[in-house]
């Protein structure tokens, strides 16, 4: 009787202690999972290439001025221009004849009608690839909304195939690679 009764009310609060836990990790993967890449290009590999000098914001967390070229066998498949200097957080996306733009700072985003808990700042465009299911490059600073305050940074790769990705985070020193697999759950 006392095995059964100590079980009524132990299970209970393990299950809502786990979630709770859960739920604070769900903030920071949700937010992650959610990415979406600026450039889709049609296969993973190729190069990123400098091709006018890169100049940071003056917060420097983005891009103000420069080009990055992305190649394929040998072909420019896509071209993003920062600008000339000027401190605005759009790029320039020229691919397949088409111009295009997007953001590069986020500073409020919404999910299932909540504000994030985060701030995003796009330092080099994420990059999907038709041939794969996973963003192959780029990466993207995190900021707390409240303070700030720099939280953690993902890159994503140089441009293989592959389910990595590396974290540095604020609160701890060195490097984390993980599983896009693992957030995507």
């Amino acid at each position: 009787m006392k095995k059964i009764l100590f079980s009524l009310l132990i299970i209970p609060i393990a299950l809502v202690s786990c979630k709770k836990d859960k739920q604070g990790i769900d903030d920071f993967s949700r937010e992650l999972s959610l990415e979406a890449a600026q450039i889709t290009l049609q296969t993973s590999g190729g190069a990123m290439n400098i091709t006018q000098p890169l100049t940071n914001s003056s917060n420097a967390d983005y891009f103000t001025a420069g080009e990055l070229e992305y190649t394929q066998n040998g072909e420019v498949s896509a071209k993003v221009n920062f600008g000339q200097g000027e401190d605005n957080s759009f790029a320039e996306l020229t691919k397949d004849g088409s111009i295009s733009s997007f953001e590069l700072k986020k500073n409020e985003s919404y999910y299932d009608g909540k504000k994030s808990k985060y701030k995003k700042v796009i330092v080099e465009p994420l990059v999907k690839s038709d041939d794969c299911k996973y963003i192959i490059a780029g990466i993207i600073k995190y900021y707390d909304s409240d303070t700030n305050e720099w939280v953690a940074t993902i890159d994503f790769g140089d441009r293989v195939c592959d389910e990595w990705a590396t974290k540095t985070a604020a609160d701890w020193s060195g490097e984390y690679v993980f599983s896009l697999d693992d957030w995507k759950k």
